[in-house]
C-alpha cells in the first residue's frame, strides 16, 4: 500500500509541477522563457469611477539563446497607456518612476521585473483588475516578435506569487 500511495502522491505532485510551469512560464521563438508573472488586483470601485488607477505587472524573462533580446513595448487592452519603468531612489531619498524605453536581455541572462524596480506600467486603467483573474499581456520585441502572456491577478496586498516548495521531507 505504501509503494501505491507513493506513485499517487508522485503523480499528483508531477501534475501540479505541469500545472504551475505552463501557467507561469511562456516561449517566444524558443529563446525567451517568461516566468512567475504576476499584478495585483486594483479596486473595482476606483477603476469604473475615475479610470485613473494604475497598476504594476511583474515577471522575469531569461533569455535561453544565442542572441540579445530586446523587449520594446507592452500593450493591454485594459489600460490607456502601458509602459517599462524602473523606481529609482532620488537624492533625497524618495522613489521616483521613469519610463525605460527597453529592456535588454542578454544571451544566458536574465532580468526580473519587481517591485521597487523595473516593471511594466498600466495607466489609467478602463477595467477592474480582479483577483484569480488573468490579464492579457502582450509583449513586443525589437525582432517584431510578439509573444502574449496571461498574468494572474493576485490579492490586493500581494507581494508576489506562490512558488510551490521542491523541498521534500522524508
Amino acid at each position: 500500500m505504501k509503494t501505491n500511495l507513493t506513485g499517487v502522491v508522485t503523480s499528483v505532485m508531477l501534475a501540479f509541477w505541469a500545472i504551475h510551469a505552463n501557467a507561469q512560464s511562456a516561449a517566444a521563438d524558443g529563446d525567451l522563457v517568461v516566468e512567475n508573472a504576476w499584478t495585483r488586483a486594483a479596486s473595482a470601485s476606483a477603476s469604473a469611477s475615475t479610470g485613473n488607477d494604475s497598476a504594476s505587472i511583474f515577471f522575469t524573462l531569461r533569455n535561453t539563446g544565442q542572441k540579445t533580446i530586446d523587449l520594446i513595448g507592452v500593450r493591454t487592452d485594459i489600460a490607456s497607456i502601458e509602459t517599462l519603468h524602473r523606481t529609482n531612489l532620488g537624492v533625497t531619498g524618495v522613489a521616483r518612476m521613469s519610463a525605460v524605453p527597453e529592456l535588454r536581455v542578454a544571451p544566458g541572462a536574465s532580468v526580473t521585473l519587481e517591485p521597487g524596480g523595473m516593471h511594466v506600467m498600466l495607466i489609467g486603467l478602463e477595467a477592474p483588475l480582479v483577483e484569480g483573474a488573468t490579464l492579457p499581456l502582450r509583449l513586443t520585441f525589437y525582432d517584431g516578435d510578439d509573444l502574449t502572456v496571461e498574468v494572474p491577478i493576485l490579492a490586493a496586498d500581494a507581494v508576489g506569487p506562490a512558488v510551490p516548495d521542491t523541498a521534500s521531507s522524508d
